[in-house]
């Protein structure tokens, strides 16, 4: 089985998902100061959910991915970036549990947004270190 990517407008699109285990530090997102609820066009099921920035200190192919050359290079190549994240999960607006400066590990699916979970980026909080 192989894997198409594709570059599409700077980004990078998987057809098969690319998995990466992530260990990032809360930062401000480009939105706002602190982390911030938010209804979004992604996730309906009127839950809000968290968006975040965060700075990707480290990065590693997961699960499938790390069978896959280029799965590891994507991931490697996270490493340093700064981006802005929205949590998978239920987030509550006035318990919002994860502060600037914390350490998280996150899981991030990669994929061209046309399979589950149907956006192109999803950042699954596997442990957090507060």
């Amino acid at each position: 089985m192989s894997t198409v990517i594709a570059l599409l407008s700077g980004q990078v699109f998987a057809e098969n998902k690319i998995e990466c285990l992530m260990q990032v530090v809360v930062i401000s997102s480009s939105k706002f100061a602190e982390p911030k609820t938010q209804y979004t066009q992604i996730k309906n099921d009127s839950s809000p959910m968290l968006l975040i920035g965060i700075e990707i200190q480290q990065a590693k192919a997961a699960f499938k991915s790390v069978k896959i050359k280029s799965h590891q290079n994507y991931c490697l190549s996270l490493v340093g970036q700064n981006k802005d994240a929205y949590l998978s999960g239920r987030y509550e607006p006035n318990h919002i549990q994860i502060q600037l400066n914390d350490v998280l590990e996150l899981k991030n699916i990669h994929s061209s947004g046309q399979h589950y979970p149907f956006w192109p980026e999803f950042y699954f909080p596997m442990k957090a270190d507060q």
